[in-house]
């Protein structure tokens, strides 16, 4: 027998049990997987035009309540859970919620016939190097599994007693259990420190099972107040269409219909019809000039490349536009802080800025904007304080003979930002309306920002 043989006979024993516990030490995990799994749901919020707006992961305290973070549900007006067989219901209310530590409590009406199995608390803490997982929905994958282990137990300033683990996370995960070996929650994931590596964040237990439950926390409201009157807020936003310059259909030759188009933004502008019609010829020469690859009598012009045409040719009619000296200087200060924004966007190669605006606002604006189909945008509206308390903003698109939102934001606030996918290329419908003044004094002024990502 050789020396090779003599050891391999001699160490086989040992090596047999130590595979034979790491097996069942893996069967183990793979069992708390399968009972855990059912436990774990997606948490989806809805705003007031009933588009989602969200989604978290959440898990089965009760057999009829959920816990998540807050955050997860904060400007929702519905929510509804999804299980890990995809079927779905709604919340009836939330029951509870700590926006401190970012925690909230969802009551949802199973059928009787539903069975849950609710995760359990373990009552002592975590240690430093302990083993964790995390059952929840990344970045939509829903029921994705990670593992990893306790860095610390901390106090983060803002933020509280947490636990800080290594296992995998990502947006989507908020409202995740973080699990021991044996499925018992040790926390609820709140946070990732995106500029480090696996620096993640949970709730401690003894916080998570402590929180005050009441009766009825209501979710933000559907209706809301836009100029003196309280509306459903979808029937608050209406799409313009004339501002789109719709054509007159005896209007056959694609050179006609652009010339119509052009002719529309310049009004639309506030210049005077006489001095449109004397400059049409040198307006459609900028065509060329501003977009080389559009031919005008062959192809088609959006209102939007219709404005940029006539402000090549014409300039803005300065005189016709009606702001006092103090809304001119605030709309170019504005316009400044926009430029500063769209430069700072460029040079991070994170977004490309693709259109903006500012301008006084009464009570509604609408411009039309082209975004290209599948790609992803960004809206950043602001507005100057002085004068505005709360601006909301809707996008909308035209399918299939209607004029459908796709994005919208009509959260009580100054600032409104807006991320979305456009499912067309095709010109969209922007709309704001302001729902609260500072003061007495019904206009302010407003800039937004759109960002492909």
């Amino acid at each position: 027998m050789s020396i090779s043989q003599y050891l391999l006979r001699f160490f086989l024993p040992f090596i047999l049990l130590l595979t034979s516990g790491i097996n069942s030490y893996s069967q183990d995990i793979v069992a708390m997987f399968k009972r855990v799994k059912p436990s774990v749901v997606s948490v989806i919020s809805y705003n007031a035009f009933d588009l989602e707006d969200g989604t978290g992961s959440g898990f089965f305290i009760a057999n009829n309540r959920i816990i998540t973070n807050y955050h997860v549900v904060e400007d929702a007006a519905s929510v509804k859970i999804r299980l890990n067989d995809s079927t779905e219901y709604p919340i009836t209310k939330m029951i509870a919620k700590d926006s401190v530590m970012d925690i909230a409590i969802l009551e949802v009406a199973l059928p009787a016939t539903r069975k849950i199995i609710p995760l359990v608390f373990r009552t002592s803490a975590p240690e430093q190097g302990e083993r964790v997982y995390v059952v929840g929905n990344p970045l939509g994958f829903e029921q994705s599994v990670s593992d990893g282990i306790v860095s610390s137990i901390r106090i983060v300033k803002d933020f509280g007693k947490l636990i800080q683990f290594t296992a995998a996370v990502s947006h989507g995960s908020s409202g995740s259990p973080l699990l021991d070996a044996n499925g018992a929650v040790l926390g609820v994931v709140r946070l990732v420190m995106s500029e480090g590596q696996n620096i993640n964040f949970a709730v401690p237990a003894e916080f998570a099972k402590s929180i005050k439950i009441v009766d009825n926390v209501p979710f933000v409201s559907k209706r809301k107040i836009y100029e003196g009157q309280e509306l459903a807020i979808k029937d608050a936003f209406v799409v313009d269409t004339a501002l789109i310059g719709l054509i007159p259909k005896e209007l056959v030759s694609p050179k006609e219909r652009n010339l119509w188009r052009i002719r529309t933004a310049a009004l639309r502008m506030r210049w005077d019809a006489g001095i449109v019609d004397r400059n049409m010829n040198r307006i459609a020469r900028a065509v060329k000039r501003i977009y080389e690859k559009i031919d005008i009598e062959t192809d088609s012009l959006t209102m939007r490349q219709a404005r940029h045409v006539v402000l090549e040719a014409l300039g803005v009619n300065t005189e016709a536009l009606e702001y006092s000296a103090e809304n001119k200087q605030i709309t170019e200060n504005v316009k400044a802080g926009l430029a500063i924004v769209a430069q700072q966007s460029l040079m991070s190669g994170k977004a490309t800025p693709v259109g903006g605006t500012a301008s006084v606002i009464q009570s509604h604006g609408q411009i039309w904007q082209d975004f290209e189909k599948d790609a992803s945008y960004f809206l950043l509206t602001y507005a100057d304080t002085n004068s505005i308390q709360d601006v909301d903003i809707a996008v909308f698109y035209f399918d299939e003979g209607t004029w459908k939102p796709i994005a919208a934001n009509t959260n009580t606030d100054k600032y409104s930002y807006l991320y979305f996918t456009a499912p067309k290329s095709a010109e969209y419908a922007v709309i704001w309306r302001v729902a609260a003044f500072t003061g007495k004094k019904k206009e302010g002024v407003i800039g937004s920002m759109f960002f492909e990502l």
